[in-house]
């Protein structure tokens, strides 16, 4: 059977918020008049493109999480 650390439930819903923010609040660097710039480099495209900031935000907060879970528990 899959086990889930207490944490992991939280964390994805501090997920899903920080997700759903930077979608309604549609930051310049990501959308043009209210649509997703395209991936890329040049006029009109952004390297920092939606998903891959979704993407990089998902790792990072599951890596502090684990840092986190670590100093807890005393794993060190």
């Amino acid at each position: 059977m899959i086990e889930v650390r207490n944490g992991i439930p939280f964390l994805i819903i501090i997920y899903i918020f920080i997700s759903y923010l930077i979608w309604n609040l549609k930051p310049k660097i990501m959308f043009q008049n209210g649509k997703m710039k395209q991936f890329g480099i040049g006029k009109q495209k952004s390297i920092f493109n939606y998903q891959i900031v979704v993407i990089f935000l998902a790792i990072f907060l599951f890596y502090f999480y684990e840092i986190y879970w670590v100093k807890i528990n005393n794993y060190v």
